[in-house]
């Protein structure tokens, strides 16, 4: 379920559980529109493309359901589930692509017939439109594919066409204390296995009765843990951060996918004992870890995509001395420490490191005030919670959508750390305000020093730039240096703002960023035009010493000064 790789079907989706898993958004209102209540004779077609994974099959095929309901003349040939099936073994995508296109750009054109649906993958409708060649023949249906590039839909009433992209659709607020609400939320609510409303429930109930052995379950535990409101809470808003922190696309698909992760980790996916629950009847210390517990499964599923941020939502991976005093007494006390793990199966055999983790992991988890000071992860901290606050209200896409609103507040911490760390960003220099840059043939004999010079933001171009970006989690800040009509944008990421708060307090980019980021290396290559270059210009040694000055002098003609001479 929700597997990333698995590939839609070409036909209509008749699948019940699918179908119950199902989470209505705005795009149905309009696909409902489109076919069933302002349907027509006219021919229109309707495009919806985005990434795999974003619901595209399954919105169609729903509003096609509906228009069969109402009895609207819409034949199942006039609707396209998947642009890379084909009706013979022999037959090409391509070819099948093209004769439905065909097809239905004939009833467009004409402005007659049935009306037709199509869903395909952005990336295959740029090869097949553009790299193929066949835009020369659909103009107007490719038109409106390249506009739905930075836009989340298009409508031309004379062309007879709209065209969605799914891959602008909002998944998640992001705004501090509303973090995961949305259509995340509502997909992680589906999985609440004590609810009668859940498309699980029944089999959960069911399953429980068959199990051979369900107080050691760990398939029958975690789902009886994810059942737990504060857990499903807990586990919403780290999805959601961990999507903000690894800049990663995240849709209905790639959700699925991580939490029945969670729930039926992969080494239990791969249990084949013979019974009615093979998880419960190979139930064995020795062949089965506490790693496969929701308590760790949790943080190994949003970890494993990128192992250097797993680190920012996991409290096992947080310290303080506050912290790791609390831990060693658990180590000790052994009762304590079992009374921490509650009635957790596989965990009586395991080491001491084991059981604090998995105990740490779920007392945050179940949010339980069990130390002295809170467990955190980076999502508790000042600086997300700066990032988070700025990255909604500058992303002004789906204000229309969203039922949550920011301050400027936010922004402006962020914007005051963004130029503070640009100030320092290549260290400190003895002389004040003066900062290095990188401009002509660098060397290591010696540098360029410029006077630093305060830029302005400009807030409209900040908004536009970070509404229309397609990077999860990434927004940016866009200064106008002084005296200049241009305008330099910083992209900024939550772990390059990090490092810019860092560097605010000193700490040189070049150790804390050794791999040197995009976002790096785009700040680098523009921060000369943060000083007073055209005006003066200082060349050092590497001990700091002045070698010479060049500076503007009179009649568009400059002045070289080394030392006391000319």
């Amino acid at each position: 379920m929700g597997e990333a790789g698995a590939i839609v079907g070409g036909h209509i989706d008749r699948n019940e559980l699918r179908q119950d898993l199902y989470v209505p958004t705005r795009e149905d209102e309009t696909l409902t529109d489109f076919f069933v209540d302002e349907y027509t004779e006219d021919g229109r077609l309707l495009v919806i493309t985005g990434s795999a994974g974003d619901g595209k099959s399954a919105l169609l095929s729903r509003a096609y359901k509906q228009a069969q309901a109402e009895g609207h003349p819409l034949d199942e040939s006039h609707i396209c589930m998947d642009a890379t099936a084909s009706d013979s073994k022999h037959e090409t995508y391509d070819a099948a692509l093209k004769r439905f296109l065909d097809r239905a750009e004939e009833r467009r054109a004409s402005g007659r017939g049935s009306r037709s649906g199509i869903a395909i993958n952005l990336g295959l409708a740029i090869d097949f439109f553009d790299r193929q060649g066949h835009a020369e023949e659909f103009p107007e249906i490719w038109a409106g594919i390249d506009q739905v590039r930075t836009e989340r839909e298009y409508t031309d009433p004379e062309a007879n066409i709209e065209v969605l992209n799914l891959g602008h659709r909002k998944l998640y607020e992001t705004a501090p204390g509303h973090l995961g609400e949305g259509l995340l939320e509502s997909i992680v609510e589906k999985f609440a296995f004590e609810d009668p409303q859940s498309p699980f429930h029944d089999a959960f109930r069911r399953e429980q009765d068959r199990c051979p052995n369900p107080k050691d379950c760990p398939l029958h535990f975690n789902a009886a843990q994810f059942a737990k409101p504060i857990v499903r809470e807990q586990i919403t808003r780290l999805i959601a951060a961990s999507g903000i922190i690894e800049t990663a696309y995240l849709n209905p698909r790639s959700i699925l996918d991580k939490i029945s992760s969670m729930i039926l980790p992969p080494s239990l996916q791969r249990v084949d004992e013979a019974g009615d629950c093979p998880v419960g009847a190979a139930i064995d210390p020795k062949r089965v870890s506490p790693e496969v517990l929701l308590w760790n499964s949790v943080f190994d599923t949003l970890g494993s995509s990128g192992e250097e941020n797993a680190g920012y939502i996991d409290p096992a991976a947080h310290s303080s001395v506050s912290l790791d005093q609390e831990l060693l007494g658990w180590g000790a006390d052994r009762d304590r420490l079992r009374e921490l793990l509650g009635e957790t199966p596989l965990i009586e055999t395991a080491d001491v490191a084991t059981k604090i983790r998995t105990a740490l992991r779920r007392v945050y988890l179940l949010d339980e005030s069990v130390v002295s000071g809170s467990i955190q992860t980076k999502l508790e901290t000042d600086t997300f919670q700066e990032f988070i606050g700025a990255l909604t209200y500058l992303n002004q896409s789906d204000t229309d959508e969203s039922e949550t609103s920011v301050s400027s507040s936010h922004s402006t911490e962020v914007l005051d750390t963004v130029i503070t760390s640009l100030q320092g960003w290549s260290g400190s220099t003895n002389e004040s305000d003066y900062i290095e840059f990188v401009d002509g043939v660098k060397s290591t004999d010696y540098r360029f020093l410029s006077k630093w010079t305060q830029p302005t933001p400009d807030q409209d171009e900040s908004v536009r730039q970070t509404t229309e970006e397609t990077t999860p989690g990434q927004m940016w800040i866009v200064l106008k240096p002084e005296g200049t009509d241009v305008t330099v944008p910083v992209p900024v990421t939550f772990e390059l703002y990090q490092l810019m708060g860092q560097i605010g307090m000193g700490y040189n980019p070049n150790a804390l960023d050794m791999e040197r980021s995009e976002g790096m290396r785009l700040i680098q290559s523009r921060l000369s035009e943060f000083t007073n270059k055209h005006e003066l210009v200082r060349v050092v040694n590497k001990l700091d010493e002045e070698l010479f000055r060049v500076r503007e002098a009179g009649f568009d003609d400059i002045e070289i000064v080394s030392g006391d001479h000319r």
